[in-house]
């Protein structure tokens, strides 16, 4: 029964995206970005392709973050995003890397 509840909280916190380990979500945040499969990366951490988090939230928590959007053939978007405030939609256009 144990593990049952273990398992059922293991999948509530993967269920808001929060990336930050142990600590509550102060903001969240979804992501389209051009071109849709372009990889996401949170303080380090991969999130996958960024069609993923189109539709989900990306729970952050205090603090500012850095936000990393790449793919091949493209120059990569860097920036910082705010740790609270209200829900918002980040859209990031990469631009293609010059031959």
């Amino acid at each position: 029964m144990r593990s049952l509840l273990a398992i059922a909280l293991a999948l509530a916190g993967c269920a808001t995206g929060n990336s930050n380990r142990g600590t509550r979500s102060t903001v969240a945040y979804r992501f389209v970005c051009s071109p849709r499969d372009a990889t996401l990366v949170v303080d380090e951490e991969n999130m996958g392709q960024c069609v993923l988090w189109e539709q989900r939230w990306l729970g952050l928590g205090p603090g500012t973050h850095r936000v990393r959007v790449e793919r091949e053939g493209y120059l990569p978007n860097e920036s910082e995003i705010p740790g609270q405030g209200p829900r918002g939609t980040i859209r990031i256009e990469l631009r293609e890397r010059p031959e």
